[in-house]
């Protein structure tokens, strides 16, 4: 099923619709303050913080062939304080939106391709950062992995400078994972020396904002990374099927191109050089592969056992998403390709290049963005949060990543998949989870989820209790239609020194004037 069209007596756009997450018909291109929104139901006073929400949001027509991962970064941002929401939404403001609202039109071309920018802008940072918004050293971080994080006013949202920590490398994960049993963020980059390079690199970022335990090494080709996943010791990178081709992005082609002749791919790297397994070198990394072409699109998270074993959970996709990014040579991309989520067992104690055994099917359905109780970052967990094309909910129409028309909460150890339904035909979001209290159970708490209403054309920010998950205990209303999410993070007040700051704009306190209707008239 399309979206919607309204009839504009056939007059054409000069702003022709985005793509994939962003292509359901809002309009976007909006800036402002919403305070107080409708909220049906009733929001718990322990839900106390703030939803930072990225989108994919053009500012400008896209050139052609951009895929749609492509579009400036425009963040949504709800503070829910008091059983109340106010919603803030602005632009991050980068280096090339900056340029290209000075010029009043589009200056950049291809995606991650310099060689198609205007001459004028070919030395710009082109990051779009707008992918992710992860908190960190008191900044609200817009990343996007063609560069280095965007560090944002957590109030204001007003962006305050590039590349806040002196990063080596020139790009930065849209995925780095907290380890919030070491209080670091751990951090990668690839084709991180230059365009093109198989280059990783590897560190950590202290609470202070230092950067700690800085590790190169070589990818096995130089391939998209796009998640990755952390244990107590490692940190675990696995490769797209693309390849870039810096004389194909010379002679204006695309960064990337799909192979089907790429299998699955894991680099496994010790987050600390000299604290590695008995029989690595120090420094070490290694490389492990299954037999077949997949595409491993995110991660719940991953854990080590105490025999030398390495797990990881990630949706597997039997296709190209990126029709964009398709090879003349190989398949054609397909919009709705067979996936599923699995498990996979990576042994250190094998040697690099290995072959993984097949992995254990978690959840048999389409599915993706996936995300756990973070409080278990790095350990075994048990509870996963995933939205999931339904079975018996007919399909919505549309390619694989927007198909998703459920929420699933899959209990490993009760052998248990319980499903949360928001009606037909409609769009379910990535799950943020929120603990019920510092100290409660994992996967205690609440579940966030946007839920977009196709035929509607309305968005709902839906709040689930994980003790009831099928049926909300509150709705949140949005007075517009909302750009699709990309990702996002739930940050606890308590965390950010837990005094209510305003997020939207809020009037000067005034005294009662005496000049109202029943006052008698002062001449």
């Amino acid at each position: 099923m399309a979206p919607p069209k309204p009839d504009n007596f056939g007059i054409e756009p000069t702003l022709p619709a985005a793509k994939g997450l962003a292509n359901l018909g809002a309009l976007g291109r909006v800036e402002g303050d919403m305070a107080n929104l409708p909220v049906f139901g009733e929001i718990p006073q322990q839900i106390d913080g703030t939803f930072y929400r990225m989108m994919v949001d053009p500012f400008y027509p896209l050139m052609e062939g951009n895929p749609p991962v492509e579009g400036d970064g425009n963040m949504s941002v709800f503070r829910i304080h008091d059983g109340k929401v106010d919603l803030k939404v602005r632009y991050v403001d980068t280096e090339r939106l900056r340029l290209e609202r000075a010029a009043n039109k589009r200056l950049f071309g291809l995606y991650r391709n310099p060689y198609t920018h205007h001459p004028c802008v070919r030395a710009a940072v082109d990051s779009t950062a707008n992918t992710n918004l992860v908190h960190w050293s008191g900044h609200i971080l817009a990343l996007k992995e063609g560069g280095l994080p965007y560090a944002v006013d957590p109030d204001t949202l007003a962006t305050r400078a590039y590349d806040p920590f002196k990063s080596p490398g020139k790009t930065f994960s849209a995925h780095p994972k907290v380890d919030p049993f070491s209080e670091e963020l751990v951090v990668y980059g690839y084709e991180a020396k230059e365009l093109g390079s198989d280059d990783v690199v590897t560190y950590s970022i202290t609470r202070d904002g230092t950067v700690k335990d800085v590790q190169w090494n070589h990818a096995p080709w130089p391939a998209p990374i796009h998640d990755c996943a952390i244990t107590t010791n490692f940190i675990i990178l696995f490769m797209w099927p693309f390849q870039s081709d810096v004389n194909a992005m010379k002679g204006g082609g695309q960064h990337w191109k799909w192979t089907n002749d790429r299998n699955v791919t894991f680099q496994v790297i010790p987050r600390r050089a000299d604290k590695v397994p008995s029989g690595w070198e120090v420094g070490e990394s290694r490389v492990y592969q299954w037999t077949r072409n997949a595409f491993l699109v995110h991660s719940a998270a991953a854990w080590e056992d105490k025999s030398g074993k390495v797990y990881i959970e990630t949706s597997r996709v039997y296709g190209n998403l990126f029709p964009d990014w398709a090879s003349e040579a190989d398949l054609p991309a397909d919009p709705n390709p067979e996936s599923d989520f699995v498990r996979w067992e990576l042994d250190l104690s094998q040697p690099t290049n290995s072959t993984v055994p097949d992995p254990e099917v978690v959840v048999p359905l389409t599915s993706e963005f996936p995300r756990i109780d973070e409080r278990l970052m790095g350990r075994k967990y048990n509870i996963i949060y995933l939205p999931v094309a339904a079975p018996d909910i007919p399909a919505n129409g549309l390619p694989m990543i927007t198909s998703l028309n459920a929420l699933a909460k899959v209990d490993k150890a009760a052998g248990t998949t319980e499903f949360f339904k928001p009606g037909h035909p409609c769009v379910v979001e990535e799950p943020i989870f929120i603990p019920r209290s510092k100290s409660s159970p994992e996967g205690d708490g609440w579940i966030l989820s946007m839920v977009q209403h196709i035929e509607q054309r309305s968005s709902d920010l839906v709040i689930l209790d994980s003790r009831n998950f099928t049926k909300p205990i509150a709705i949140i209303k949005m007075p517009l239609y909302l750009r699709g999410q990309i990702h996002g993070n739930w940050v606890d007040a308590v965390d950010v020194g837990g005094a209510f700051k305003p997020l939207v704009r809020v009037p000067e306190p005034t005294k009662v004037s005496g000049r109202g209707a029943l006052e008698p008239q002062v001449y």
